[in-house]
């Protein structure tokens, strides 16, 4: 009885990352709709949650928090870079992202003496 249990929980698992898989590429197909890529970054985020899958590396830091919109330069984000921190912010909802720690945080703190 265990085995049917875990045998379909892991073919949930299989599929639910097969749909993250496709809704990525069509977020990030510059080709399709607009529409289309907006509503595939919220699939995206829906059934990464529903499922408790981390986001796609590279889907993670174009989808906003907030509103959960794909973020796109230019568009309806606006990206500046100020002392090596790039800060992503979203014109619809307003949500602000920093990456990076800025120049000097790679570095160890020197301890004097």
């Amino acid at each position: 009885m265990g085995k049917k249990r875990s045998k379909a929980k892991a073919r949930r698992r299989e599929l639910a990352i097969s749909a993250q898989e496709h809704l990525s590429k069509v977020a990030g197909d510059v080709s399709m709709p607009m529409i289309a890529r907006l509503n595939a970054a919220k699939h995206l985020v829906k059934t990464s949650s529903r499922h408790r899958l981390p986001l796609p590396v590279k889907q993670r830091h174009w989808i906003c928090r907030g509103c959960k919109s794909l973020l796109i330069p230019g568009n309806n984000a606006r990206v500046r870079i100020r002392s090596g921190q790039r800060i992503t912010t979203c014109v619809e909802c307003g949500r602000i992202r920093r990456f990076g720690g800025g120049p000097g945080s790679h570095r160890r703190s020197k301890v004097d003496g």
